[in-house]
């Protein structure tokens, strides 16, 4: 997970991300604005609100001279959350409004029968899926739904299935059984019980999208944290940018140590996300496509790419596609930083990555190349 250690005001502290369903009660709470007492400039205020979506707390911070201005484009950046939030949800139940309303919920349901028209943003969310699938020679794939429902993930009961089980769902996954049509903006599953699941990219598209939607409203300094996807616009100020701080994969308590982002998004996969144990063993969320396993070459993967979208999807394409391959595609990409950490306390990670992090001193880490 990614953190905001230090912003631009006092007022921005450590930002800390729940995946758990919240009371009523705190959802609405989070959904008013604060205003800040700090300033950074003469008239420059911070504005914030949360809310929860997508199954996490989204914080949207903002720093503006006008009231109405800030607190109006943070409104329409959270309506554009959530109006991709549900068009990308596959979980809503059949017959359910929620359902009615979600592209992926329609393409699932289709598999194997027909394409689906489905909106633009979602077809590009799937169209760059299946690009970054290719580029990553199947490392991240969207269909790996069924597996994902196997273990339990997204669910309340998840258990260790057999290998049996596994094989036999394999078949099912593959992004070249994902037929799109870019002139009518059509997704066609090809196989009957394929599923997709856009949780790998989702979150960071939307916030994307929202820092956009920012940035149209006249905002040029904000930060945007969909659950630990940090995308920020602008700098902490115009010469200083945003300081991120890295969660120890081993330690939810400490960090590993922060990075620099300006105009960048900073996102982390880790196996710490989303698991659950048997008998000392831990099992997580980020399958290897390629085994329907969890992936076990990383335990922590941060990326830093000029697209929240583009760094969602490779914190788990990295993830799963381990230090040795996920580095040496990070410098083919370009303008990509990554950096690893295995589950021998090794950090390795890219020349970019080295000129933007520091690492907190006293941990006990150790560096898989020299700095």
């Amino acid at each position: 997970m990614t953190q905001i250690i230090a912003a631009a005001a006092p007022g921005l502290g450590l930002v800390r991300t729940s995946r758990l369903k919240l009371p009523l009660a705190i959802i609405i709470a989070a959904s008013i604005f604060v205003t800040s007492g700090c300033t950074l400039f003469d008239n420059t205020r911070e504005y914030s609100s949360e809310r929860f979506i997508m199954d996490t707390i989204v914080s949207i911070k903002v720093f503006s001279e006008d009231k109405d201005r800030a607190e109006g484009a943070i409104r329409s950046a959270f309506e554009e959350f959530n109006r991709l939030a549900v068009l990308s949800d596959r979980f809503p139940e059949k017959g359910t409004p929620a359902f009615d309303k979600s592209d992926v919920c329609k393409i699932n349901d289709n598999a194997g029968i027909r394409p689906v028209k489905v909106d633009d943003d979602v077809f590009t969310m799937i169209e760059l899926s299946k690009k970054y699938n290719e580029i990553s020679e199947g490392a991240f794939d969207i269909t790996i739904g069924p597996l994902a429902d196997l273990w339990g993930f997204g669910g309340d009961n998840q258990e260790v299935p057999s290998d049996a089980k596994i094989r036999a769902l394999l078949p099912l996954v593959g992004s070249d059984k994902v037929e799109i049509d870019p002139q009518e903006k059509t997704v066609y599953l090809k196989k009957e019980d394929m599923l997709i699941d856009l949780g790998a990219v989702a979150k960071g598209y939307a916030a994307e999208k929202a820092a956009e939607v920012l940035a149209d409203k006249g905002i040029s300094r904000a930060v945007v944290n969909a659950g630990g996807n940090i995308c920020a616009l602008g700098g902490k100020t115009d010469s200083k940018p945003w300081v991120i701080g890295i969660q120890d994969p081993l330690d939810a308590s400490s960090l590993v140590g922060t990075v620099e982002v300006k105009d960048e998004a900073a996102v982390t996969s880790g196996d710490y996300q989303r698991f659950f144990e048997v008998e000392g063993v831990k099992y997580h969320h980020i399958l290897d496509p390629s085994t329907g396993k969890p992936a076990r070459a990383s335990i922590g993967v941060t990326v830093i790419n000029q697209s929240s979208a583009v760094a969602d999807i490779l914190s788990t394409a990295l993830f799963v596609a381990g230090p040795e391959k996920g580095l040496k595609l990070a410098e083919e990409l370009g303008n990509t930083d990554v950096l690893y950490i295995t589950k021998d306390k090794t950090i390795t990670m890219s020349p970019g990555m080295e000129a933007k992090v520091s690492l907190s001193s006293g941990n006990a880490f150790k560096f898989g190349r020299d700095k």
